[in-house]
């Protein structure tokens, strides 16, 4: 019973930040989205972590998943290739690109409920975390593009930049 109610509490949290989302876009215009990628990319590069790996992108990703799910934040993600690309990975000009499915997002799961569009600035918060732990696990500097935002999952390209 404690689950599910700390589900609703989570829920309901949510919903709350997807409607102040709402007016800081009203209010910020299109800076909003900055100033949220801002915000999280601080948060996830003050977080402590336990593990770093600056060779093996694979393992940091792993490191970040791990990381998340310690604070309590568990955002599924998973590497992804069309068939007819070659690799999962892509390099050039020092930047390595790799696109990410996200699924069980909380944030995209509030603004269906809410009835607010994604890529936002909710959604850029997310990401701006998502990059904080990389960058503090991986090292370098890390980005990630909203490619398709979707009701079940999104497509994401990060890019590192070492």
């Amino acid at each position: 019973m404690q689950d599910s109610e700390g589900c609703q509490r989570a829920q309901g949290m949510m919903v709350f930040l997807a409607s102040v989302s709402n007016g800081l876009e009203d209010v910020l215009g299109r800076g909003a989205g900055g100033i949220t990628f801002r915000a999280g990319k601080t948060t996830g590069l003050k977080q402590k972590v336990e593990a770093t790996d600056t060779a093996n992108l694979d393992h940091a990703l792993e490191l970040v998943w791990n990381e998340m799910c310690r604070i309590g934040m568990r955002w599924a993600f998973e590497p992804y290739k069309l068939t007819a690309e070659p690799a999962l990975v892509a390099t050039s000009d020092g930047r390595v690109q790799m696109k990410l499915v996200f699924r069980n997002c909380l944030v995209r799961s509030a603004l269906f409920r809410y009835g607010h569009p994604q890529k936002l600035s909710l959604c850029l918060m997310n990401h701006g975390l998502f990059c904080g732990l990389l960058e503090k696990i991986h090292g370098g500097k890390a980005n990630l593009e909203i490619l398709h935002a979707g009701e079940n999952a999104c497509l994401k390209l990060l890019t590192v930049e070492k």
